[in-house]
């Protein structure tokens, strides 16, 4: 099994009617993908992140800069949307 790799990368949140957010990446071209909770929109991001990296892999594309692996030997920073 291959192992996790990290990633740092821009997410934009458009928020929609009904509190279901639109969600982007300007780092990730066609990344699209929806969620109410952080939590949601988490595990929907990783499954569209999965589905264009499979989808790079089976067309021979490269994947985007932004996809390098972080480091991992030091401690990382990242922003997240959180619930209050």
């Amino acid at each position: 099994m291959e192992s996790m790799r990290l990633y740092l990368i821009r997410l934009h949140l458009e928020p929609n009617p009904g509190g279901v957010y639109t969600v982007t990446s300007p780092d990730v071209p066609g990344l699209v993908t929806e969620g109410r909770t952080p939590d949601e929109i988490l595990n929907n991001v990783q499954d569209a992140l999965n589905a264009l990296m499979e989808a790079w892999r089976e067309l021979n594309m490269g994947v985007p800069p932004a996809l390098r692996p972080a480091p991992t030997d030091r401690p990382q920073t990242i922003e997240m949307l959180v619930a209050a």
